[in-house]
C-alpha cells in the first residue's frame, strides 16, 4: 500500500472517529438537560471506569474496584457498566478521556473514576473533576523472604551482593530503587512487567524481595497458600517514599455533585457494614482505612 493511501486512510478514520464523537457529545449534551443524578437514573446504569494492569484493584474489568463499583450500583439501585481503559502517559489524560471530556475513540466520560488519588496537589490541578470519597490507602511495602532476610529494619541489605529485589518496571518502587541513596541498590534490582511477575520470582527462588504497593503483593502472595508463610510483608521506612502512602477514592466532573454525593452515602454505608472489608478480603487483601 502506498505511503499515499495510507494517509488518506489515516484521514478517513480520523475524520470517522470525529464524527462519532461530536455525534456521543450532542448525546451527551441533550441528557444533560437533566441534572446529572437524573441522568445517571434514567439510563438505569452507572459507568464506571477502571485501570487495567493495576491487579488486585482492577484489569480486564474484574477486581476490587469492579467489585466495589458494583455494589454501589446495586446500593443506587442501577445496572453497572466498566469501562476498562489503559492509563496514558499522564494522569490528566486519564482524568480528560475518563472524566472531564470523553474520547473520540472510547466516547462520553464515564459518571465515575475509580481509583483516583484524593490529593491536595491533584485536585488542585485537575480543578475540572470532583475528588471524593477516598475509600482505601494504598502505600510501597516489601516482601521477602525471612528465611534470607529474617528482618528488614532498611534497605541497606539491598545493597549487598545476591539480595536481589524486584519490582514493575517504571513504577515508583523501581524508580527509587534505581536512583536513592547514590544508585547502591541499582545493582540488585530486577525489573518485571507486573508486580505479580515479581512476586512469582520471588517464590521461585530468584529474588530475596520485592518492593510494590502492599494490596499488590498481599494478592500475589495469597496465590500460594502453601508458600506463604516463608514470606512477609512490612514498610520500610526511606525518605524516598512517600511516610504514609496516598488516599484512593473516586473522581468525576465538577459538575458531578450530587452523583457524588450519593456515591458517598454509599460508600459510607459499605464501610460502616463491613462489606467493603469483605471485598478486600475476598482477594487476600488487608483493609486500609484512608
Amino acid at each position: 500500500m502506498s505511503a499515499s493511501v495510507q494517509a488518506s486512510r489515516y484521514s478517513f478514520f480520523k475524520a470517522l472517529g470525529a464524527v462519532v464523537l461530536t455525534l456521543s457529545f450532542q448525546a451527551s449534551a441533550v441528557a444533560q438537560e437533566l441534572t446529572d443524578w437524573a441522568r445517571v437514573q434514567a439510563s438505569g446504569v452507572l459507568t464506571v471506569a477502571v485501570y487495567n494492569y493495576l491487579a488486585p484493584y482492577s484489569h480486564e474489568g474484574k477486581g476490587i474496584d469492579v467489585d466495589i463499583a458494583r455494589a454501589l450500583a446495586t446500593k443506587l439501585g442501577l445496572g453497572l457498566k466498566v469501562r476498562a481503559f489503559t492509563e496514558d502517559e499522564e494522569f490528566s489524560d486519564d482524568i480528560r478521556n475518563m472524566v472531564t471530556r470523553g474520547h473520540y475513540l472510547a466516547g462520553a466520560p464515564a459518571d465515575v473514576l475509580m481509583h483516583a488519588p484524593v490529593d491536595a496537589y491533584i485536585m488542585q490541578k485537575e480543578d475540572q473533576a470532583l475528588f471524593f470519597s477516598p475509600y482505601t490507602r494504598d502505600d510501597i511495602y516489601v516482601a521477602r523472604n525471612t528465611k534470607k532476610l529474617p528482618s528488614l529494619d532498611s534497605l541497606a541489605p539491598f545493597s549487598e551482593a545476591g539480595n536481589k529485589i524486584g519490582a514493575e518496571a517504571a513504577a515508583l518502587p523501581s524508580i527509587m530503587l534505581a536512583g536513592a541513596d547514590g544508585a547502591m541498590y541499582a545493582n540488585n534490582l530486577v525489573n518485571f512487567k507486573t508486580p505479580k511477575e515479581a512476586v512469582d520470582a520471588m517464590v521461585s527462588g530468584e529474588l530475596v524481595a520485592v518492593m510494590a504497593t502492599r494490596a499488590e503483593l498481599e494478592w500475589a502472595l495469597h496465590q500460594y497458600p502453601d508458600r506463604k508463610a516463608d514470606f512477609y510483608v512490612s514498610k520500610v521506612p526511606h525518605n524516598s517514599l512517600p511516610p504514609k502512602g496516598w488516599a484512593v477514592g473516586m473522581a468525576t466532573k465538577k459538575s458531578n455533585k450530587e452523583l457524588a454525593e450519593k456515591l458517598t452515602v454509599a460508600m459510607n454505608e459499605l464501610k460502616e457494614s463491613g462489606e467493603l472489608e469483605k471485598i478486600f478480603a475476598k482477594y487476600g487483601v488487608k483493609y486500609m482505612r484512608p
